[in-house]
């Protein structure tokens, strides 16, 4: 959860660095340079 004057986006990468399973999110949340950070981070998309 983000307070209203936050970018949704700016918590994820942080978030994952800790992450022990599955993140999900909208698709239009994710912009290229997120996309490339969280596969550097070895979070890969999964998409339905």
């Amino acid at each position: 959860m983000t307070t209203v004057n936050l970018d949704d986006r700016k918590p994820v990468s942080e978030m994952a660095d800790e992450l022990l399973g599955c993140l999900y999110g909208d698709k239009g949340y994710i912009s290229a340079p997120l996309e490339r950070e969280l596969a550097d981070k070895g979070v890969g998309e999964h998409q339905q």
